[in-house]
């Protein structure tokens, strides 16, 4: 009998085991946006799809694939988005139009997350290679 008993709980143990997968966080939504007088580039990243604009107008649209979320969750799960509103570029030219007023926003776990603006040629340290490999999915 208590064999029995032994056998019936490992069971149990390992269907629970096996049934249960680990919940995955990921991005519910990514946007970028980059304006100067004249000139502005916006990426929106949701779900399965990036939209990308220029001058409000849309000039790319494209299936992302779940190799791509997966890096982007990456390159998120590496920031600490808590703190995402205090990083600081090193330059502030985008307050004289030297250069194109940056944000980013993430909506993690239905939070949203915005940084401050900062110098599009010269982000936070913390956001450059994120950055790098988002711009680069539209060009």
């Amino acid at each position: 009998m208590k064999q029995l008993i032994i056998f019936v709980c490992s069971c149990s143990l390992m269907l629970v085991g096996c049934s249960t997968e680990k919940e995955v966080a990921t991005f519910q939504k990514i946007e970028y946006k980059a304006i100067t007088r004249g000139y502005s580039k916006h990426i929106i990243l949701q779900k399965d799809s990036l939209r990308y604009f220029e001058n409000n107008r849309e000039t790319r649209s494209l299936i992302i694939t779940k190799k791509i979320k997966n890096t982007l969750n990456g390159f998120l799960e590496k920031l600490n988005l808590t703190s995402l509103h205090q990083l600081k570029s090193t330059s502030e030219k985008h307050q004289y139009d030297g250069a194109m007023y940056t944000t980013i926003e993430v909506v993690w776990d239905n939070k949203t997350y915005k940084s401050v603006g900062f110098d599009d040629d010269n982000p936070p340290k913390e956001l450059i290679p994120f950055l790098h490999y988002l711009v680069a999915l539209v060009k």
